[in-house]
């Protein structure tokens, strides 16, 4: 058996699937369990999907998957999250550990100077209301023709080309426009960062990567744009279905039909937010070319992909025999088709993985998805009362880290995660992935 299923039975309108080993499942909060029994409850849903980094959430849980019926289904914004088009992106160089171990902290502390990061933090960019409605509607390629300085091949290497379809500026907040307009480029806090990283282990020999090489990992999302665009259509939502005497589980699966006004309208704000992600993964990708190149003048520094981890799109999938098209929600889980490839960052301290899809029967039941994480076991709160900063440090060892906020971290700490290298087990045994490159930190800029 591969995964664990619950039935369709009493209220609850599909099936069940969560992709974990026994290990795995046995550690996971009933709480997730309860929250991913709420989504199947939701009008039209056809599957619902839990990843074995799966932690509570607001609503969905995170590493959870919603499928519902994408002519006549519903939309819960919700089930998206608050950091629309969180991801993350890799990028490759052709510099050897050995050949910056000198420089790691240097390197560093160059981010940290120059890298906007921490709660509410604006970046150094200023962009008027024109240009951001350009950029928050048509993504990275206006970014690119019109600012420059991006390497070509950037384009193909991010999802949806960098530009999800659909965004409508006039179904977005003033508020929510206020708050993007002056954080776009930047990092942003909690579990967002840049980490320094090496090739540890290569696991097929075809690999594009080698020993001892240096890439640059990038987790960040839409900051207080995407945060204040589902705030608003979750609000909403909740009104909408007041007034229409429709039922929902909890506030934060409120939901709209994927055909009503409003609907279209968050669907829309959201294509938005994700273009804003995508925008601001390239803006640190281009502000990290800047800084590497002023100590490695000769430094490629290329685009190895990009992809999402919170979003819902159209996608053609088999379920109960039926192949159409169906509305799939993600949330903290990453689309991983067939013949692809995606990561799975660990901890800070703790190694994190490209993977490649098993190409199996599971990558089919899972809707195509996979963990975007290690997956969190400890609550902010309870981390920074039950771990020791002296436990913290522990974990994170020879690698370099600091935070923008001048903050200690401890809510962040290795401690708070599963191991990763379990969710690595558990997605091998449960025939969704394998192994394909292992990269280790030497230095992690935090928010």
């Amino acid at each position: 058996m591969y995964y664990y299923k619950f039935s369709k039975e009493k209220d609850r309108k599909c099936d069940i699937y969560i992709f974990a080993n026994q290990k795995i499942y046995k550690g996971i909060d009933h709480k997730s369990i309860n929250q991913l029994f709420n989504a199947s409850k939701l009008p039209k849903a056809k599957r619902v999907v839990g990843m074995p980094d799966i932690h509570v959430g607001y609503g969905l849980p995170i590493g959870g998957i919603l499928a519902v019926d994408n002519d006549d289904g519903i939309v819960s914004p919700g089930a998206v999250g608050f950091d629309i088009n969180c991801g993350v992106r890799l990028l490759k160089t052709n510099l050897n550990h050995g050949y910056i171990k000198n420089d790691i902290k240097h390197i560093l502390n160059l981010f940290k100077k120059n890298i906007p990061a921490g709660l509410g933090q604006s970046s150094d960019l200023n962009f008027n209301i024109k240009q951001f409605e350009k950029i928050v509607t048509q993504g990275v390629p206006y970014i690119k023709k019109n600012y420059g300085n991006d390497d070509i091949q950037d384009l193909d290497r991010i999802e949806d080309k960098g530009c999800f379809p659909g965004a409508e500026f006039n179904n977005i907040s003033k508020k929510a426009v206020k708050r993007g307009i002056s954080q776009l480029g930047s990092l942003g806090s909690g579990n967002h960062f840049i980490e320094l990283q090496y090739v540890d282990r290569i696991y097929e020999k075809q690999s594009n990567f080698k020993q001892g090489q240096i890439t640059i990992m990038i987790h960040t999302g839409s900051r207080g744009f995407g945060h204040q665009i589902a705030s608003d259509y979750i609000d909403l939502a909740v009104k909408m279905a007041n007034k229409n005497n429709r039922e929902f589980p909890v506030k934060n699966l409120a939901y709209f039909p994927i055909k009503s006004i409003e609907g279209k309208q968050y669907l829309s704000a959201m294509a938005a937010a994700a273009n804003y992600a995508y925008v601001n993964r390239q803006l640190l990708t281009r502000k990290i070319r800047e800084l590497i190149k002023k100590i490695y003048p000769e430094i490629e520094l290329d685009l190895y992909y990009d992809l999402t981890h919170n979003i819902a799109r159209s996608e053609s999938h088999k379920i109960n025999n039926s192949y159409n098209r169906y509305l799939v929600h993600r949330k903290g889980a990453t689309r991983l088709d067939f013949d692809s490839y995606a990561f799975i960052p660990g901890s800070m301290g703790t190694a994190s993985y490209i993977i490649k899809s098993a190409n199996s029967e599971s990558t089919k039941e899972s809707l195509t998805s996979i963990a975007h994480g290690s997956g969190r076991i400890l609550g902010r709160r309870e981390a920074k009362r039950t771990i020791s900063k002296e436990e913290h440090l522990n974990t994170i060892k020879k690698v370099e880290v600091t935070s923008s906020s001048g903050d200690s971290l401890i809510d962040e700490s290795p401690l708070v995660y599963k191991d990763v290298d379990q969710i690595i087990e558990s997605i091998v045994e449960t025939k969704l992935a394998r192994p394909y490159v292992k990269l280790s930190p030497l230095a992690v800029l935090k928010g």
